[in-house]
């Protein structure tokens, strides 16, 4: 059922997608350009700099759970070289690989819920750009692309990727 909906969801976004296109081309007087979503949020200078503030925040838990995760590979090379192994090194192994499977759903956990606030964030800043770009440029659409198949083509007339992340990137860093 959920797959269904997400098709026709697809397939709407399409036809609107195709529809104003159509419209828009067929009025030459209207400026309709797009952007690459994707190549955008990698090369927006917020992108990168709120990651590497996250990954200094979150390091030592990172470091934690590496640490974790070495001393449970050599409990196992040490208990793999051992003819027996007692009960007691059985159950502390037990508990250092449940320790380490609940460190990584915490690790995948807390990377997710990052990720989620940077994406937020970013994509907060960068649809005001937007705006003042298309304002400040005089187009009447600006399209976001997403390499997923709402623009199957366009010239390269109509790309502006480069120029908006230039754009967005000055208006960023206070110029």
């Amino acid at each position: 059922m959920k797959q269904i909906k997400n098709i026709w969801s697809g397939i709407n976004s399409a036809l609107i997608i195709s529809l104003v296109i159509i419209y828009f081309l067929a009025n030459n007087n209207e400026k309709v350009v797009y952007i690459d979503n994707v190549k955008l949020y990698n090369e927006f200078h917020m992108t990168k700099e709120l990651g590497g503030i996250n990954e200094k925040k979150y390091k030592p838990i990172l470091i934690k759970f590496d640490s974790l995760v070495n001393r449970l590979k050599s409990m196992e090379v040490r208990l793999n070289k051992q003819q027996k192994i007692t009960k007691n090194e059985e159950e502390e192994y037990m508990k250092l690989k449940r320790m380490v499977v609940s460190g990584d759903t915490e690790v995948q956990k807390l990377r997710s819920q990052v990720k989620m606030e940077i994406n937020k964030k970013v994509w907060e800043r960068l649809n005001g750009y937007v705006r003042e770009f298309g304002e400040e440029y005089q187009y009447d659409i600006i399209l976001g692309a997403q390499g997923q198949g709402n623009i199957m083509y366009s010239g390269e007339q109509f790309n502006v990727t480069d120029e908006f992340i230039e754009y967005a990137n000055l208006k960023y860093e206070g110029h």
